[in-house]
């Protein structure tokens, strides 16, 4: 084997050795992604979900704080009148 012939084989050894661990990477970067898609997919929040539930508790609060509204007038007036 000639040194050119050498060469030729260690350059083309290096470059199906590089595009293997090229495709390597790219596979663990797929299949990373896709655990992270399955994770967040299992254990992530739907904002819309959380936007309900915040909207019901608003509609609650406001409630209670009528509610509360409602029964300081009535005190107000029960307590005004009586005097």
């Amino acid at each position: 084997m000639s040194f050119d012939d050498y060469y030729k084989n260690l350059i083309s050894q290096l470059g199906v050795e590089s595009h293997e661990a090229r495709r390597m990477v790219d596979n663990q970067e797929a299949l990373v992604g896709q655990l992270s898609e399955k994770r967040d997919a299992t254990a992530g929040v739907s904002l819309d979900e959380e936007m309900a539930y915040m909207i019901q508790y608003q509609h609650a609060y406001n409630a209670s704080a009528r509610i509360i509204s409602i029964m300081d007038e009535m005190l107000d007036t029960i307590i005004n009148r009586m005097f």
